[in-house]
């Protein structure tokens, strides 16, 4: 702006010195002129006087004078020149001059040189004896003198240019200052113009609507930012060419990159097939959906074509995780062919030994025991049928959770009462190590965890062995450890025996009577509790370690008798 402020500034002064100067000349020439053609009239006026007083001899007297003095007869041949010969001069009797100083006036006329240098000037006036006196002077003409002057107008031009542009600098930078002073946090309160007062209160609400869409923009794309960054999905915005434009941080982990791959193609991020298809074989597509694996994960990807007006803009991919999801899948197929297995088992036996005693086939001495084999593969069956029962209600959250004080000492006696018998027959000792422990929780559940542990320890322990119950309380966490003198569990085992029906050595289950259902009770009733499990095994022995929390707990307590309560004034408002 300063820039084009100076320059106008400067191209204006120009002019005008130009303009100026051009006219002052022409003043000046134009004066020296009228006063040159004054003097030559009076010169005329004078000389006439002095003639016709005198004689026409008296004019050689001014032979020497700058004017050149003609005199010509009536009929218009020169008998005087002061400067020429007037025999060589030709007959006058046709100029304008001579013609109308006959009728007795002062005459003037001019003539240009063919040069255009020169302007002659003449003056002419009748005398009392009918001759024509005409006096003539030859002066510069404008272009003459301009040409003369030429080279001290370039130089005074140059000097006023320079001149012009020092002063166009400053006037230019006094202009732009208030300008540039604004204050463009606050332009109203800085001195401006007050012609330009308008134009910056338009500019500042401008500036204000503009502020404030910058701040909704922003606002939503931190918005957008946070809510992405905080998805377990990961999602994926790409420009109809396939270049990323966002990527959030899951799907940055999913495909192992950073946010440097913002602005490259996706196929340079994951070159499968599914993405090939879509970007490379130029398929239109507006939803499809497949499914990958990665670091061994599955996920599941969407793609969504973005259209506006008809016009592809690009596409947005949702990524999700799926691999608990497929893992559920499997271990539910896997649930429903073991429980189809287990179920089937003990009814096959018992409906061959019903068929044996039904065919005659069994001696009336061995129906007893075929009826005690019958009602011990009917128990187990009952068992089985409990355990699947109550586990699936444990998982659908049907089961009636009562949360109330509970005494560990209680519980691993009474737990050791029922299992004492069992345990002698193979000389096993069961131990209960540790202070009480009283704390709140759902008394069911936990007799039921540590009794499944008691009696699995005692199944799958040698005899003359031991089964120890150790309690302690550490910084809040009830720690409840069961550890026996067993087999011990093989560590490519160990990931996997919380599992439902899954057997370390399902020949030795068999005969132990085991459903394969107990340790996933255990896990499920910990879980519920909002605890952790772990187990240590080596060789020799297992140990199984419950952590709870009691803070947990409290919290739990405290939203089940909310729930109570709040049921409970249901069932007032309906009965009312």
């Amino acid at each position: 702006m300063n820039k084009k402020i100076f320059k106008s500034i400067l191209f204006a002064a120009v002019a005008v010195m130009l303009l100026c100067m051009s006219t002052l000349i022409l003043i000046m020439h134009n004066t020296i002129v009228h006063n040159e053609q004054k003097r030559i009239e009076g010169f005329t006026s004078f000389l006439s006087h002095v003639v016709n007083a005198d004689g026409e001899g008296v004019l050689d007297s001014f032979s020497g004078k700058e004017y050149r003095i003609t005199l010509i007869d009536d009929n218009g041949v020169v008998i005087y020149d002061n400067r020429r010969d007037p025999s060589k001069l030709g007959n006058h009797s046709s100029r304008y001059e001579f013609i109308h100083a006959k009728e007795g006036e002062i005459v003037s006329s001019s003539r240009l040189s063919p040069s255009f240098d020169v302007k002659t000037y003449y003056f002419a006036t009748r005398l009392k004896n009918g001759h024509v006196l005409r006096v003539a002077e030859n002066l510069d003409t404008l272009l003459s003198v301009s040409y003369d002057l030429f080279v001290y107008f370039i130089v005074i031009i140059v000097a006023l240019s320079i001149i012009c542009a020092i002063v166009a600098r400053h006037v230019s930078n006094l202009i732009v200052k208030p300008l540039n002073d604004i204050n463009i946090n606050d332009p109203l309160a800085t001195d401006i113009y007050d012609e330009i007062k308008p134009f910056v209160t338009r500019i500042v609400k401008q500036q204000e609507q503009i502020d404030g869409v910058i701040k909704e923009l922003e606002r939503r794309n931190n918005e957008f930012l946070i809510i992405t960054k905080s998805m377990s999905e990961g999602l994926i915005l790409l420009n109809k060419d396939g270049i990323i434009i966002s990527m959030n941080k899951m799907a940055q982990k999913i495909f192992n990159v950073s946010d440097e791959c913002i602005g490259t193609s996706f196929l340079s991020v994951d070159k499968d097939n599914y993405a090939r298809n879509v970007f490379v074989s130029g398929k239109k597509i507006s939803r499809r959906s497949t499914e990958f694996s990665k670091l061994d994960h599955d996920y599941q990807i969407h793609f969504n074509q973005i259209v506006i007006d008809g016009s592809l803009k690009g596409y947005a991919m949702l990524i999700i995780d799926v691999t608990d999801k497929n893992r559920a899948q499997r271990q539910r197929q896997e649930f429903t062919a073991n429980v189809s297995h287990e179920l089937k088992t003990p009814l096959q036996s018992i409906i061959g030994y019903a068929e044996l005693i039904e065919n005659g086939i069994v001696k009336d001495s061995d129906i007893k025991t075929f009826a005690g084999k019958i009602r011990t593969q009917s128990s187990h069956l009952v068992t089985l049928i409990e355990d699947i029962i109550f586990l699936s209600r444990l998982d659908e959250g049907l089961m009636v959770s009562i949360f109330e004080n509970i005494s560990m000492y209680k519980i691993c006696h009474e737990i050791f009462d029922a299992l004492s018998l069992k345990a002698q027959k193979r000389n096993i000792k069961l131990e209960l190590e540790g202070n009480d422990i009283i704390f709140s929780a759902v008394y069911r559940y936990i007799h039921e965890a540590i009794y499944n542990l008691c009696d699995n320890a005692i199944k799958y322990n040698k005899d003359g062995g031991y089964v120890k119950v150790i309690l302690k309380e550490q910084e809040k966490k009830i720690i409840i450890t069961v550890k026996d003198s067993g087999l011990g569990i093989p560590p490519e085992h160990q990931e996997r025996i919380f599992e439902r029906f899954y057997r370390v050595d399902k020949s030795h289950s068999r005969q132990t009577g085991g459903t394969g259902l107990g340790l996933s009770i255990v896990k499920r009733v910990v879980l519920f509790h909002k605890g952790k499990i772990k187990l240590k095994s080596s060789d020799k022995g297992c140990e199984f370690i419950i952590t709870l929390n009691r803070s947990r707990i409290m919290d739990m307590v405290r939203k089940s008798k909310a729930q109570q309560e709040l049921e409970k004034a249901t069932l007032e408002n309906k009965a009312l």
